[in-house]
Parts: C-alpha cells; structure tokens; sequence
C-alpha cells in the first residue's frame, strides 16, 4: 500500500499560510498576535528611556514610538477572527511601519548616536513579524523581512560615520540586522515547516481515505439498505399484517395500497432527491429547527472545504450554550459559473452576540470561500458567499 509523499517543506509548503492549512490553528494563536504587539512596544519604549541622552529630536522619538504602534495595531486587527483572512497588504502595513520606525529612530538621535549595539528597530522589527507567523506564507514573510532589513541597512550606513567603535562599516550593519534577520527567518521557519506537516498529515489522510473506499462503499450500502427496511416496515409491514390477520380483502383495501403505495413511492423520491446537506438537517437529534431551499440539488457541488466548514456551523449552531439560534434556513442559488448560498440565523436575543459566538466558524468559512458576508439585523444574522461549480 503506498500513500502521496507529503509536500516539501521549501516548496510547495512556503506558497501557503498557516491560516489556509488551518484556520483554527491560526485563532488559537491570537495570544502570540497581542504578545508580539506588546513586546515590541514594551522594546521599543524602554530602549528610547534608556537612549533618553542620545535623543536630540524629540519630535521624531515620538513618531519612532507612533510607527511601532501603528504596525502593532495593524498586526492585531488584521489578525482579528472577523477579518480573516490576514492579506499581503497588513503584512506590508506592518512592515512599513517597521522601516518607518527605523528611519524616525536613527532621525531622533542624528548626531548623538555613539553606538549601533544599542539601537532597538532591529530587534522590534523582528517581534513584529514574528506575529505575523501564524498568518502569512514564509516565503512572503522573507521577502518583508528583507526590505525593511534593506531600510535599516541604509540608516546604518548613513549613522557610520558618527559611530565611534573603529570596526569596518560591514560590522555596523551585521550588528544592527541581526536580530531582524533571526527572528524573521524563525517566523519563516515556523510557517513553512508547520505547512510542510499540516499538507503532509493531509496527504497521508487522503491516501487512508483511498484506501478504504471499497469498506466505505460497503458501508453505506448497508446504511441505504437499513433506510430502505425501515421505510418498508413504516408503511408496508403494518398494511399486509392487517390483511394476513383478517384473511380477506375489503373494499377500501384497494384505497389504502394505493396510498401505502404512494407514500412509499414518494419517501424513496425524496430520499434519493434529497442532497447531503439536506439529509443532515433532517437527522434526528438535531435542536435547532433547519430548512434547506435547494431545488437544483447544488449543496452536491460542494468541496470538501466548504461542507466541513458548513457542516461545522451547523454543529455550532446546533449547540445551544455556544449559540442562542431558534432556526437555521439555508438557501442555494445558481449565479452563471458560481453558486451563491445564503443562510439566514434567527437569533433568540442579539445577532451582535450570535456573530462573536460563531466567529471561529465565520472565519473559517470567510477562509474557504474568499467572499463572506455577514449582515446584521436585531435577531436576525444572514451570511452570503459562494462557490464555483465544478
């Protein structure tokens, strides 16, 4: 038996994101997103309280601290569930600020900086972009990790001069980037290696599923056939018990084989009609009352990603501590190449509060299909996205 090698991690693995491979990975590292943010802050506050002698521009001190903070917002609400997924353009956002905060730093001390060693932009550049790990490709995040290193490398060129340590300049500029250098190539690190596992583990499942499709087939014919004896015992047992016990043919009998015949007739139709997401909805068990308005059947053209991430809304939704929903209503419609599915959420209190419930399936589902969007009306919650027809 022989299984898909997985992917390579410098490879196929560096073209896509922690977030892509795993959308709930990426929330769970929202601690690390705040912390990032934080730390380089916290960095860059102290280093210019300790460099307070060397600052002879107040003025761009302050904007060096206002860029730091800008990049640490721009990291956190780029990151935030609801705003998935985290683009290339908060990832340039935050390293403009970094280059930003380099360039205003080496202005704050022009003329009175003795030392690189001491310089803080470098090591808070780095924190930056080590939060933006969980969220971009790794060969993306050493490309921004390059050009603000190319900014920095320029600002140290042009302070050699006023530096009074007698090394060559090349010493200068390899004191000031390395920090930047090593933490960006960990974030690059981190996001390759654990797309290079996640793709791999997918891979290595893929081939499982392949190999056990003939159980699989098996097993569902006997479910189908169990469907069937159950129909039949339903409608048909009970009609020809009561003939066989009173051993003879009435005048309605033929009436009520029409209708036992009829009824039968029309459970297999709409069984055999029915899509997987309709038969879902429909099992018993379920808490919150469901309608699936699907009559072109195209909850069947679904991938597996988008119905995972469906299915998982409903699961959430049918779980009545994680989302305060008294009905689920689900509507499919062709749009030329794509289909447009429209679910609508009527909320028991607030739809504000049934959003931040669901946030971690709407991000997963706003990752999936690239065009959620969520509308918000006192109890009721719609979404709307769509897929391509294949």
């Amino acid at each position: 038996m022989t299984f898909p090698a997985p992917p390579r991690a410098l490879g196929r693995a560096s073209d896509r994101s922690p977030q892509q491979v795993d959308p709930l990975g990426a929330l769970a590292a929202r601690p690390i997103t705040f912390g990032a943010a934080l730390a380089a802050l916290l960095v860059a506050v102290v280093g210019t309280l300790l460099r307070a002698s060397d600052v002879s521009s107040p003025g761009a001190a302050v904007g060096a601290l206002v860029a730091v903070a800008a990049g640490g917002v721009a990291l956190v609400v780029s990151a935030a569930p609801l705003r998935a997924p985290f683009g290339p353009r908060a990832l340039w956002c935050v390293a403009a600020a970094c280059a930003a905060a380099g360039v205003l730093s080496a202005l704050a001390t022009s003329g009175s900086n003795p030392f690189v060693r001491d310089d803080w932009a470098g090591i808070v550049s780095g924190v930056l972009l080590l939060g933006v790990a969980p969220y971009r490709s790794a060969r993306e995040i050493l490309a921004a990790g390059g050009a603000v290193a190319v900014v920095l490398a320029l600002v140290v060129l042009v302070e050699a001069p006023g530096f009074v340590t007698p090394v060559p300049t090349a010493s200068y500029v390899v004191v000031a980037l390395t920090p930047l250098l090593a933490l960006t190539a960990a974030s690059a690190t981190f996001s390759g290696v654990f797309v290079a596992h996640v793709e791999g583990w997918v891979s290595r499942a893929t081939g499982f599923r392949r190999a056990s499709t003939d159980d699989l087939r098996v097993t569902l014919a006997r479910s189908v056939q169990q469907d069937r004896v159950t129909v039949l015992n339903r409608e048909v047992v009970p009609f020809f018990a009561r003939l066989v016990e009173s051993g003879r043919i009435v005048e309605g009998d033929a009436d009520e084989a029409r209708r036992v015949a009829d009824a039968l007739r029309a459970s297999l139709v709409a069984d055999a009609d029915a899509t997987w997401l309709a038969r879902r909805l429909a099992a018993p068990g379920r808490r919150v009352p469901a309608e699936v308005v699907d009559p072109d059947r195209l909850a069947d053209l679904l991938g597996p990603g988008h119905r995972t991430a469906l299915w998982a809304l409903v699961a959430t939704v049918d779980d009545v501590e994680a989302a305060d929903v008294r009905s689920f209503r689900v509507a499919l419609e062709a749009e030329e190449a794509r289909v447009g599915i429209t679910i609508e959420l009527a909320c028991r209190a607030s739809a504000v509060a049934a959003r931040r419930s669901l946030a971690p399936c709407l991000t997963v589902l706003r990752l999936v299909s690239g065009d959620l969007r969520v509308d918000r009306a006192p109890s009721l919650l719609t979404l709307r996205f769509s897929y391509d027809q294949h």
